[in-house]
């Protein structure tokens, strides 16, 4: 199968670094969505989403507002936070039947994620409407959260300790080395398949 090469960004694109990233084969980016960040340059605007669209690159979309510890999960917050990523796709543009990846950004449990963090991913599966559910985490979040048929896409954290990282290989997306990519602070990635991408009509 093939793979893309890619980035996912805290910071925002300009015309400068998308024509570096564009000279360095990369195929698509991963911006961010939040109703929290206090990061500047971390959420994805519309006009960026525009000039990302118009260079060619794909763009993939991440909710995340600090997904860090078990405290963060809950059906509520699961509500509350595909309320926040619908309401930011609408503002951007996102097409329907494209991806919105929600986050498990640290080494949770077995019994952690079987419970709390299964609840809030089934509160966003009942309420993304006409888009398809992604998760970020590790491959054993990976794998619970796509074998409930709670998400149809998979995006495997770099982070090679956390549990189930080997095991799992059904992943959309692989992430790898943390860095800065034509002076942009983020990761590198790779896609195969269907991600759940998409580029807008510009």
């Amino acid at each position: 199968m093939d793979t893309l090469s890619g980035v996912d960004s805290s910071s925002a694109c300009t015309s400068s670094s998308i024509a570096c990233l564009q000279s360095s084969g990369i195929a698509f980016v991963g911006r961010y969505y939040s109703r929290t960040t206090q990061i500047e340059g971390k959420k994805l605007t519309a006009s960026e989403a525009q000039l990302i669209s118009a260079a060619g690159l794909q763009l993939v979309t991440v909710y995340e507002d600090g997904p860090t510890s078990y405290s963060y999960f809950s059906a509520s917050r699961g509500s509350d936070d595909a309320a926040g990523a619908l309401a930011q796709a609408a503002a951007i543009g996102q097409p329907p039947d494209s991806a919105i990846y929600f986050t498990v950004d640290y080494d949770a449990a077995d019994d952690e994620i079987a419970n709390e963090i299964t609840a809030y991913f089934q509160a966003i599966a009942a309420a993304l409407g006409g888009y398809r559910v992604g998760v970020y985490g590790s491959g054993a979040v990976c794998t619970a959260i796509t074998n409930a048929g709670l998400a149809t896409h998979a995006w495997l954290a770099q982070s090679t300790g956390w549990s189930g990282y080997s095991a799992f290989t059904a992943w959309s997306i692989k992430q790898g080395a943390e860095g800065s990519v034509c002076g942009l602070n983020s990761d590198t990635d790779t896609a195969r398949g269907e991600f759940g991408a998409f580029t807008l009509a510009t």
